[in-house]
């Protein structure tokens, strides 16, 4: 028995030796070594952690490497958000410079990271686009919550998919003054968060929700992520600055029973939250620090099917989502993410 015992030791021993010269690359792409977790004194103080993130969670599973409790040590503790976050010129490119209500239709790839999210009815096949949204890189898609649940997404049935590089919905080939692309996809979805404290059909507090794609995309000219605030260094709305907003929302050219089938854009002015909340306050609405004012134009709106879409400024050669329609919440996005 002493023997057996004595092996056996020895195995475990060999085996652990054997990890520490192991090397390996934790989730965020950098070198380390498979070590037992409790060697690895960053990962190990987050494991023993009363309380932790989903994303620290997410990230000791990611990082490991072996059997057992052995993990890549690296001396990262969670997700690098500069590594799930593509940087300018990866993201906000400004590819092309050539009717949203009052608004304009889009040059083919002129936001490639718009996208359409696909709904299935519960009977028949045909998939419906009520909401679109923004790529923030290959493998997430923000956009608002009230587009996944509550009383305006129950209708559509259930959400299966989100479709890429789209320009014109009428056609399988995108054409526009002779330029063509056949870059449209559509991805299923591997999960999504609705933001923890949206109430459904309420004022719309914290309508935000993060779509994680289950299969990463690939870049192309009709495919590309947008900007996050944090990685365009500088950029600070003042009253009156130019923002935009983009989707497939109806227009004052159609019927008001479906959106458009083009890609529209529309230029609204930024208004300061001070002076957004003394308008409103005679009507009964409340507005805070996370949302975001803008527009006042009469006839220049964004309209239904334009939920979920983006409220972009532009600066330094990159478009930077300010906003959803209807929120917005870069620390909370990042927390969800994950590789």
């Amino acid at each position: 028995m002493k023997v057996f015992v004595t092996v056996f030791m020895c195995i475990l021993v060999v085996s652990e030796l054997r990890a520490w010269d192991s090397p390996c690359q934790n989730p965020n792409k950098r070198n380390g070594y498979c070590v037992n977790i409790n060697r690895c004194f960053g990962l190990m103080s987050v494991h023993t952690k009363s309380k932790r993130t989903t994303s620290e969670w997410r990230f000791i599973q990611e990082s490991r490497c072996g059997d057992g409790n052995f993990v890549c040590c690296a001396g990262d503790t969670d997700f690098d958000s500069t590594y799930l976050l593509p940087q300018p010129y990866t993201c906000g490119g400004d590819t092309t410079h050539i009717k949203i209500l009052g608004g304009n239709e889009t040059a083919i790839s002129e936001f490639a990271w718009m996208v359409l999210l696909e709904f299935r009815r519960f009977y028949g096949s045909e998939l419906e686009t009520p909401c679109g949204g923004s790529l923030l890189n290959h493998r997430y898609v923000v956009t608002a919550a009230h587009c996944l649940v509550g009383s305006y997404a129950s209708p559509f049935g259930t959400f299966v998919s989100v479709r890429l590089g789209e320009h014109d919905t009428r056609t399988p080939e995108d054409c526009l003054r002779g330029i063509c692309s056949r870059g449209v996809k559509s991805v299923a979805i591997e999960e999504f968060h609705v933001h923890e404290n949206y109430v459904p059909d309420s004022e719309y507090w914290h309508d935000i929700a993060l779509i994680r794609l289950q299969n990463e995309v690939e870049y192309s000219p009709t495919i590309r992520p947008i900007c996050l605030p944090s990685t365009v260094v500088g950029r600070i709305l003042h009253d009156g600055d130019t923002l935009t907003v983009a989707g497939w929302g109806r227009t004052d050219n159609e019927d008001g029973s479906r959106g458009s089938p083009t890609l529209q854009k529309v230029r609204v002015r930024f208004v300061e939250n001070n002076i957004c909340m003394k308008k409103y306050k005679s009507l009964y609405m409340h507005v805070n620090v996370s949302k975001i004012c803008a527009g006042g134009q009469s006839g220049v709106d964004s309209c239904t099917g334009d939920s979920g879409g983006p409220l972009m400024s532009y600066s330094k050669g990159s478009w930077i989502l300010q906003g959803i329609v209807s929120s917005e919440y870069e620390n909370w996005i990042k927390e969800k993410m994950w590789t």
